[in-house]
């Protein structure tokens, strides 16, 4: 017999312009597939994989085809298991298996069996000629047998020693005496959308029984009207009348269902959001500034004089395997027509190269205040810039095109032009798009760290774009999207850093272009891993690589502040949802590893967390995106989360090592090198691009979103300069002294961000702890008003006035939301803006905290260069301490946010 995947998408793809619409099918006929009614378990899954998605019945490509996730159990050897349980016995003769065989750690299975639970036994199963399931790549590998009834059925994979083993797909065949199970319905995700927009609606079903199904859509709750397109179809629009919160319900039935048969069914969560004025809020570039933040101060110097310049020895090496600085010089050989040699490393290896440079331009302009250390690491931060930026520009093509990669062929093409590979469609995973991102971005920030006397790189990231401009584009140029999501975001950068530059509107064609490249992504379908699956108007859920996701999240949210249009405005609102409401870890870090580098299932959070880097950095950028577009507080909260907990603990407390993942949960020490780098300057010029994500201008004043001891200059506001002096010792200590001196005195507003620690539904903290206190300007206190989470003081500015303020701090626990399974029965710490981490080093980790203990907050200056500790017991009266998330695992041992809590 052969087996197929018994799988039906019910859904026939539309758009919501009426570009691609069809006509919808209603029911859609089935195979049998009991794999749709089991509970999977296994042995061992690794954390960056998805057991679920073996049954889910997709039809891979080929073995290395994970885009709709696969089951794997690397680093693991040996014999390991993938079990199927159905709550009433079923009736099998058959099964159809895609092994995965990425070509590295996981391979096809040396040998495998199938099993099936006989009473208290485990019998194998054969076909009738005595053979097992063959081991076959890029295929279905099917095994027929007589019919046998059991309620488990188990693989048994074995390695070849070497390797590890996985499975896309394991298909089950009914004999025809199977109970029937209820129809298996995925709704759409999530969202928020606006009155009148149309939302895309695509369910899928899938009947263990096979047989025809129907689909039926209806409205349960809602403050409004809900009109479908076809409420019988799988795929669908829907638009709203009134505002509010919505329930909506696609229900599954097979058409020739026995009497007694229950429908399947699944719910969708509308957020019909009213129309909300975008504020038009700009940047703060990160210009020259001081520090007076012993923390920041700390870990700014750690960057500045070990982190950029261990980065630096390192691109520099001559034979570095990942790809350095030599691949520009390379190129600049062989532009100069003089002998050179292949690009060496990953196809993006320029892209940590450029990511440094901008990480050495931005740690210029923190002021050294006569700290030798750091005076010295700037000048010879300065020295290899003056060193480095004519070699990259030397490897920019003559019409300004980069990408060495491209230019210089690599090995296997010895070192041949490949001018004729540009923007091929069947080559998006070369990173072109991404390494120009990286180029433009490096450019300006070049720019802005040589007061604007040296255009050189400026001008160079002005003709990089202009290539693209000039063959990518509406007919007759061509359409292209880029695998990896970077220059969206940064010709967006571009846009608004040339029209400061040079005037407004100068800058236009560049934010025409970031708009075009996001409108052609998932034109003609594609895949979740890189977010091509459907336009970026039409995703609600998200998915795929978290790097590459945030980073497209980033780009959209700047698309709909420069557009305002309604379906970019919903799209980028049910993003964000999805990622902070159902995806984001405690500490601002996303991307569960259970698909490639990225998101696993709504509220699948693990502890044993992927959290890159460069996903903490993109995170940033995407939430500091939409507090340009908003002007919500809550935007920067998550900033503020973001930068504390998830960024600022990528390096060691030394400057000396860090890290690529960030479990929550882990042993692992940080390192100095990765196979892939691509955090590496990532990091630092995330972390040290303070100014930017501490103010935010408005047309009618100065918003303040971070709370650091720090001295810098806001440009323009309300038409004059302002100077902020920041004096607190925040986060350990809640007391804020803001000094504003306008070049001239001025009317404006100064909107002062009023901390909430509740941005996320998936945690709630207790106490609930808020507010701003005892405010006052030069002395007279004062009750401000407050307007979308900042308190707002609208007054005549002049030289030298003060805002006093307190910001209050006190011990927090969190508790996870129910629907996340990992963290259940556990509580975490906070205070303030900090989570907390137990530690081995300070005491076994494994006891239970009393949930009504008391837990105090201590300074300990020797410790981990200054921090707050927590302190309390557990509840056996062991006494514990509690360390600042950003230090953990300097001290070796094991770290963990989430602790046992006794609720008694």
């Amino acid at each position: 017999m052969t087996l197929k995947p018994a799988f039906v998408i019910l859904a026939l793809t539309a758009s919501l312009a009426g570009l691609m619409a069809r006509t919808p099918t209603t029911a859609v006929a089935q195979q049998a597939n009991l794999a749709v009614a089991a509970r999977v378990s296994t042995s061992f899954v690794s954390g960056h994989e998805t057991l679920t998605a073996v049954q889910d019945g997709a039809s891979p490509r080929s073995s290395d085809d994970t885009s709709h996730g696969a089951y794997g159990n690397w680093p693991k050897h040996g014999v390991q298991w993938v079990q199927y349980s159905w709550t009433r016995p079923v009736n099998i003769n058959g099964v159809a298996v895609y092994w995965y065989d990425d070509n590295r750690g996981v391979r096809v299975p040396q040998a495998a069996r199938l099993l099936r639970r006989d009473g208290n036994l485990w019998t194998e199963i054969k076909a009738a000629d005595g053979k097992t399931l063959s081991l076959r790549k890029d295929t279905f590998n099917t095994l027929a047998f007589a019919p046998v009834t059991t309620d488990k059925l188990r693989m048994e994979l074995t390695g070849n020693g070497k390797s590890s083993t996985g499975v896309i797909e394991w298909t089950v065949g009914d004999a025809g005496k199977s109970p029937a199970f209820l129809p298996v319905v995925s709704g759409p995700a999530d969202r928020v959308v606006r009155p009148g927009v149309k939302t895309e609606l695509v369910a899928t079903a899938r009947s263990a029984s096979g047989g025809d199904l129907a689909i039926a859509w209806s409205r349960v709750s809602g403050p409004g009207a809900v009109a479908f397109d076809d409420p019988n179809a799988a795929s669908t629009c829907a638009s709203f009348t009134t505002p509010g919160e919505y329930v909506l319900r696609v229900t599954a039935r097979l058409v020739a269902a026995r009497i007694g048969s229950e429908d399947g069914s699944a719910d969708v969560h509308v957020k019909v959001r009213a129309e909300q004025p975008l504020v038009g809020q700009s940047e703060v570039l990160t210009r020259h500034y001081n520090l007076t933040s012993p923390l920041w101060k700390a870990r700014s110097k750690a960057l500045i004089v070990n982190w950029i310049p261990h980065c630096v020895a390192q691109i520099d090496k001559p034979d570095l395997r990942e790809g350095g600085i030599q691949n520009l010089v390379e190129a600049g050989k062989k532009l100069a027509g003089r002998p050179s040699k292949p690009h060496v490393g990953y196809p993006f290896s320029n892209a940590w190269v450029l990511n440094t440079v901008e990480a050495m331009c931005v740690a210029l302009a923190r002021d050294a205040d006569g700290d030798t250390e750091v005076a010295n690491a700037q000048s010879a931060i300065r020295k290899k810039l003056d060193e480095w930026v004519p070699v990259i520009l030397a490897a920019q093509e003559p019409d300004g095109y980069f990408q060495t990669r491209i230019t210089l062929g690599d090995a296997r093409e010895k070192g041949q032009a490949a001018l004729a590979r540009r923007w091929r469609a069947e080559l998006r995973g070369e990173h072109e798009g991404y390494v120009a991102g990286y180029f433009i971005e490096a450019g300006i920030a070049h720019h802005i760290a040589s007061g604007g006397t040296d255009a050189r790189f400026y001008e160079a990231a002005k003709k990089l774009a202009d290539c693209w401009a000039e063959h990518i584009g509406p007919p007759p140029k061509q359409e292209w999207y880029d695998g990896h999501e970077e220059i969206e975001q940064a010709l967006f950068r571009l846009a608004a850093y040339v029209d400061g530059v040079e005037g407004a509107g100068k800058g236009r064609k560049y934010a025409r272009l970031a708009r075009f490249l996001l409108d052609c992504r998932g034109r003609h379908g594609g895949q979740d891993y890189d977010q091509t699956q459907v336009p970026v108007t039409r995703q609600y859920r998200a998915v795929g690589h978290a790097v590459r996701a945030v980073y497209l999240y980033s780009a959209m949210a700047s698309a709909a502040r420069a557009s305002g249009g309604a379906n970019y405005l919903s799209a980028v609102d049910s993003l964000w949802n999805n990622l902070v409401n159902r995806k984001m870890y405690i500490t601002g870090g996303v991307g569960s590893g259970e698909t490639s580098e990225g998101f696993g299932r709504d509220y699948s959070l693990p502890n044993d967390a992927y959290c890159e880097s460069c996903a903490s950095a993109g995170m940033l950028f995407f939430q500091h995106q939409m507090s340009l577009l908003y002007g919500d507080a809550r935007y920067a909260d998550l900033c503020e989360d973001v930068l504390y907990n998830a960024l600022l603990s990528d390096v060691d407390l030394s400057g000396r090592n860090f890290t690529y993942t960030n479990a929550l949960d882990t042993d692992e020490a940080r390192y100095k090198w990765h196979v892939c780098p691509c955090c590496v300057g990532n990091i630092p010029r995330a972390l040290l691009s303070l100014p930017t994500w501490m103010y935010t201008r408005q047309a009618d004043g100065l918003a303040v979103n971070l709370f650091i001891g720090s001295k810098t200059t806001a440009p323009n506001v309300t038409g004059t300069d302002v100077v902020v002096t920041q004096a607190t010792n925040y986060p350990w200590d809640g007391k804020v002294t803001l000094q504003l001196d306008p070049g001239s005195p001025k009317v404006f507003a100064l909107r002062i961000r009023v901390p909430s620690r509740h941005a996320s539904e998936l945690y709630t903290p207790t106490p609930a702890i808020g507010g701003i206190e005892a405010l006052a300007v030069n002395g007279q206190t004062l009750t401000p008003t407050v307007e979308q989470g900042y308190a707002v003081i609208r007054r005549t500015w002049t030289a030298g006035d003060r805002v006093e303020f307190t910001l209050p701090l006190s011990v927090q626990r969190e508790k996870a939301n129910k629907a996340v399974t990992a963290d259940q029965g556990r509580v975490a710490l906070r205070y303030g803006p900090i989570l907390y981490n137990f530690e081995s080093a300070d005491q076994p980790i494994d006891g239970k905290l009393d949930s009504s203990a008391r837990i105090t907050a201590q300074w300990r200056r020797e410790l981990l260069g200054g921090v707050t500790v927590l302190r309390g017991k557990f509840s056996d009266g062991t006494p514990f301490q509690a360390v600042p998330d950003f230090a953990r695992n300097n001290r070796g041992g094991r770290s963990i946010v989430w602790v046992k809590e006794d609720s008694r």
